[in-house]
Formats: C-alpha cells, structure tokens, sequence
C-alpha cells in the first residue's frame, strides 16, 4: 500500500499557527485562572503537603527500585522477573509514571525481565532544566541507549501516550532494537498529522491542552490549583477518567498527586509538548517492526478514527479496539490489554 499523504507545511507557517491557537487558548486558560483564583483563592491555591509516598508505590510485588544512566542521565525505573529472560520495556505517558504499568509488571514478569521506567524529567529520573532536551529524538535516543543499559540487545517495547510517541520513533530509526511492538491510544505521528490536516477541527479541540502547555509558568500554576484537581479530574472526572474504578480505584491518584508535587515536578513533562513543535521528525516509508495498536474507545483525548487508518504506514499491524474503556486503557482495562498483548506476543 501507499503511504498516506499529508499536507507538509513550512515550519515557519507550522509555528505561526501554533503561536496564534496558542493565544487564543492561553488567553482562555488566563482567564479560567484568574476566575478560579479570585472566586476561591485560600481553596484554589491551599496544597497538601506530601513527605512520604503513599503505600502503593512500596508494594514489593510490583518489583525492585533501580537507577541506570544512559544518554548522559540518571533513570529511575521498576523491574520485576528474570533478567535472563527478553526485556520488555515500558514507556508510559502524561501525566503518569512507572506506575501506570502496576497490572500490567504482575502479569508478564513470570515470562519478562519488566523494566517499567520513568522518563526523562518525570518522577526520580532527573530532569534536564531546557526545553530543547525533551526533543523527541533526545527521547528516541534514550530508549536506544537504556536497552543495553539493561543488559539487553532488543526489546518488546510497550507504550501509551507520551510513551507512544517516543515508541514510534524508535521503531521508525531502531527497527534492530524492536523485536515487537505496543502502542496505546497514541496515532502514528504521520497518521495525527494527515487527521489534522484533514480538516478534523474535533481533534484540535481535543488537543487544546498542548497549545496552552506552550506557554511559560502557567500551565504548571494550572495544574497546581485546587490541590492538583486537575490530575485527579485527568483519572477519574467523568469527562476524561477511568469507567471501571476497580482497576484504578480514586485512591490511587494520590501516588499521582505526590509524585508531581515534589519541587520543579511539573516542568520536565510539560516541556515535552514545549518542545513538540520546534523540531518535526521525518519517517521514511512503513514500519516493518510487528506492531499491535490497542485503543479504547471513549478516548476524549484522542480520536479512535486514527486507530483505523494505521494500515498504510504499518505493514505487519493488528488494531484490537477496547469499547467502555478511557484514554488510560492499560489501567482502566488491564484483563483486555493484558489479554491482547499475550495473544499478540504469542502469534
């Protein structure tokens, strides 16, 4: 099959479309500010201190705490199984962390090394101060660099969101490194590229957030509101959260809420949308590397269409679709995904 086409825009036409739908959704977020805080300051800017992690993040059966350095940085990461055994490595999204794969380690850390890692910036990884270091190559290039860290020469490499970005790129350029893929409610950046410049304005709303992250301080003042109601709004609000709570009960977004309370939390994840626009990568031909895409479908965030139409950058795919699931499939429906990832890892 042809490759899909998609309009390519000169990047200084791209960033001048970026900086005015910035504007425009910026000034929202002001003003949304500026309401929530003079309507409610002592509630909207109160914090609860958190000094000590909650308890689900010191569950010993999820595996052991690591640090590795490649590409010049410092990587937190969990793991659970026999080392001797294939990596697979997890890369999750925003805004989330090592424990977002909790199900998902307790299912394949009998026939894995499971290595579930906190990206660059995010939680005990250390986090680079520029924005120009969360550039999806840099991102690429970790993962390159993190594999033999491990004590490995390939992987199954499992991501969602944030995550899948990262996953696309590495199979794109490090097809070696992949033995399989798994991506999560997150398109082919070829695929959101050409569903955006077919005119699906649904989608550019959908994706408002990622213009205001561009902007400087604010975003982070945002997310702080109202003791970080935004993450627990992102998990369980009935707009964008999770529709089975016993998978991922309300107490839980506490581990959330500590993890990006700590001091300069924030920064390092939201420089990833900072930095989407300023450098676009090139992605030669279909992906050869066996590929399962799993979506849920009540994904407010991402449209399922985009799901459907891998098929022409992706030559050996299957597409598994997860009805009455969020954006946050791995943790909302953890029996279907593990279910899926078997039966793929199996064929």
């Amino acid at each position: 099959q042809t490759a899909p086409m998609a309009i390519h825009l000169p990047r200084v036409v791209l960033l001048g479309i970026v900086y005015i739908v910035t504007a425009v959704f910026g000034t929202l977020a002001i003003l949304y500010t500026v309401a929530s805080v003079l309507w409610s300051p002592r509630r909207a800017l109160t914090k609860q201190r958190r000094d000590a992690p909650p308890s689900c993040l010191l569950d010993p059966s999820l595996g052991t705490h690591n640090y590795v350095t490649a590409n010049g940085l410092k990587f937190h990461y969990v793991s659970s199984g026999d080392k001797t055994k294939p990596l697979m490595l997890f890369l999750h999204g925003f805004p989330e962390f090592w424990f977002s794969w909790r199900h998902q380690i307790k299912e394949f850390s009998k026939d894995y090394h499971v290595v579930a890692i906190d990206m660059r910036g995010y939680n005990e990884t250390e986090r680079p101060t520029k924005r120009s270091d969360y550039a999806v190559d840099i991102l690429r290039k970790d993962i390159i660099k993190l594999v033999p860290a491990l004590g490995h020469d390939t992987c199954i490499l499992v991501a969602h969101d944030w995550g899948g970005v990262v996953a696309w790129a590495v199979a794109a350029k490090n097809p070696e490194l992949v033995e399989k893929l798994i991506v999560m409610n997150c398109p082919h950046p070829r695929i959101y590229e050409m569903f955006i410049t077919e005119g699906n304005i649904g989608q550019v709303k959908k994706s408002n957030y990622m213009y205001i992250f561009q902007l400087p301080w604010l975003p982070e003042f945002i997310l702080q509101l109202h003791d970080y109601k935004l993450l627990y709004d992102c998990f369980q609000g009935k707009e964008m959260g999770v529709h089975n709570k016993a998978s991922f009960p309300p107490s839980l977004v506490e581990a959330y809420k500590y993890v990006f309370s700590k001091p300069g939390a924030l920064t390092g994840p939201i420089n990833y949308y900072r930095s989407l626009f300023t450098r676009r990568s090139k992605y030669r031909g279909p992906l050869e590397v066996p590929t399962l895409l799993i979506w849920g479908d009540d994904d407010t965030i991402l449209d399922k269409k985009m799901a459907d139409m891998h098929t022409s950058v992706v030559t050996k795919l299957v597409v598994k679709h997860i009805s009455n699931c969020s954006h946050w499939v791995q943790q909302d429906t953890p029996e279907a995904v593990n279910h899926y990832m078997r039966e793929f890892l199996n064929s």
